[in-house]
């Protein structure tokens, strides 16, 4: 049953002002139902407000100052309240309409405005348009209305969402890292579609490993496996190549110069023969093949550089084990592949994530349209992404920048995820189709995304700037506005999912998630 809330008193364009009802609540950010003719429905957000009263005129206000004395205290209480008596104020609410719902039930942008004084309520079970369009096939969070959380799940449609990127931004502390682990959980659960992650700060394995799913579709990843569960990270020389050096350190022209000449030279056998040759000789071999001199530490830093890289990768001979193929595989068929990082230097952890995400974009790419559509729809999770895609432009290019420009037509995203979104350059941005903005402190950061987000969200400025952790404005292309959604905690959203699991298996009814035609919308315990 909804909750009346008010009458409409003016409206332009997608501007809409309503008389808040004496006896009701409306906060920033509530999104709301106006009841329009012929069955419309216009959905606004309410981001603003107003009182007006009879005495808010110069002379109205003039008038009441005389009842006070010099000090500002009432001489005459008794006259003063009878002066005051009544119902003399009204708090309007301003609001900006997301889209309207006509007669046959169509979602709509918004192309026309409401009648006056046409009723103003809160969402209810009806505005099934409206709640399809926000529910995905990758749950997320609850809808967020004002300082309520309403029982609607909120989620992405992962076949819309993955392969046109997304971004996760928020400060420290914002909830970013619950929000990856719910939506790795989700992946999880769901089984369409295949995640890599790169686990930079290793919090991600034990949490996930608890999802009920984890046996057949989570593979860990570590250099250094301490348990029997985690596969060994191995590589041969032959699959490095000197972009994925360049991405982890500062090179000089004059060694940038002599790392391509040596692959040119050597091909598939070059890392191997800059381990294996002393720098003598490799200066001579350079000298003959290019007609080039170059200095003993120009060659003395390259191979230093790798040494580090060969220890902390694994990488053997050309015959040696590599483990880049069956993850490949395991990725295209619908498994979340888990790196974890705790035993590689932050060196070493750039050369990694620029390998393996350039072998998948070469594999992907490398298949044909028919085999194209047998992949699942895969989602690369960067983290600290302004070390790869940041505004400097990346020597010989990046392979995350070729990921954002190209991947989509390979059936491949990425995921940025970062505190500081305007450390990333604009064309990355700009390539961003699914935005999740947490708490974000800086007023430089909130203007970034204004600026580049795909819907308008000038007038969630107050909201996202105090939004509180695990509360984020969700803007996504096929959602027709940006939608506030509080995330799960992914302790109780993992404790749900699992006991579903189980009660479906001993055939014990639980309480789950109502599909939308069933939907009701209480608050969820605990929220205001």
């Amino acid at each position: 049953m909804s909750q009346y809330k008010g009458r409409l008193t003016y409206a332009k364009g997608t501007y809409v002002e309503f008389v808040v009802a004496p006896a009701e609540d409306v906060d920033f950010g509530d999104i709301l139902v106006i009841e329009g003719k012929n069955q419309d429905r216009f959905y606004v957000r309410a981001y603003d407000f107003k009182v007006k009263s009879r005495w808010s005129g110069i002379n109205g206000v003039g008038y009441l100052m005389s009842k006070l004395d010099e000090n500002g205290q009432v001489v005459n209480q008794e006259e003063l309240d009878f002066y005051l008596g009544g119902n003399h104020t009204v708090k309007i609410a301003m609001a900006e309409q997301l889209c309207y719902a006509d007669a046959r039930g169509h979602l709509l942008n918004p192309k026309t405005c409401p009648d006056f004084f046409c009723e103003v309520r809160d969402l209810s079970t009806s505005d099934t348009a409206l709640l399809s369009e926000i529910k995905g096939d990758l749950e997320i969070g609850y809808l967020k209305s004002g300082r309520g959380i309403l029982n609607l799940p909120v989620g992405l449609y992962g076949s819309k969402a993955i392969t046109e990127h997304i971004g996760i931004f928020g400060t420290t502390g914002s909830g970013k890292s619950n929000l990856v682990k719910v939506l790795a959980g989700s992946v999880l659960d769901n089984g369409n579609y295949g995640l890599l992650v790169f686990d930079v700060h290793n919090e991600y394995s034990q949490d996930l490993s608890g999802h009920r799913k984890a046996n057949e579709r989570l593979i860990i990843y570590d250099a250094k496996p301490e348990d029997d569960s985690v596969r060994r990270l191995a590589f041969n020389y032959a699959e490095v190549e000197p972009e994925d050096i360049v991405a982890c350190a500062t090179f000089t022209e004059p060694q940038l110069d002599a790392l391509y000449k040596l692959f040119s030279i050597w091909r598939a056998n070059w890392l191997q023969y800059v381990l294996k040759y002393d720098t003598a000789d490799i200066i001579d071999e350079l000298a003959g093949s290019t007609g080039q001199k170059f200095q003993s530490r120009t060659i003395s830093k390259i191979k230093s550089i790798c040494w580090n890289l060969q220890q902390e990768l694994n990488i053997q001979e050309q015959e040696a084990e590599s483990v880049v193929g069956d993850m490949l595989k395991e990725i295209e068929t619908g498994k979340v592949v888990l790196i974890e990082l705790k035993h590689i230097s932050p060196l070493g952890e750039q050369a990694l994530s620029t390998l393996l995400s350039k072998k998948l974009l070469q594999y992907y790419a490398a298949k044909t349209e028919k085999e194209r559509q047998k992949v699942k729809s895969t989602l690369i999770v960067l983290e600290e992404a302004h070390r790869f895609l940041g505004k400097k432009e990346h020597p010989g290019g990046s392979a995350f920048a070729q990921l954002v420009s190209e991947a989509r037509k390979f059936n491949l995203g990425l995921c940025v995820v970062d505190q500081q979104p305007r450390l990333l350059a604009d064309k990355v941005l700009s390539q961003l189709n699914t935005l999740f903005i947490l708490g974000l402190a800086s007023k430089a950061d909130r203007s970034k995304l204004e600026a580049m987000c795909r819907k308008d969200i000038l007038q969630q400025r107050n909201e996202i700037k105090n939004l509180d952790c695990g509360e984020m404005i969700v803007a996504t292309n096929y959602m027709r506005f940006a939608a506030p959604v509080k995330v799960h905690k992914f302790e109780d959203f993992l404790a749900r999912i699992n006991n579903e699991y189980e009660s479906a298996k001993t055939g014990m009814q639980t309480e789950p998630i109502l599909p939308v035609s069933n939907l009701t919308i209480p608050m969820v315990a605990g929220t205001a």
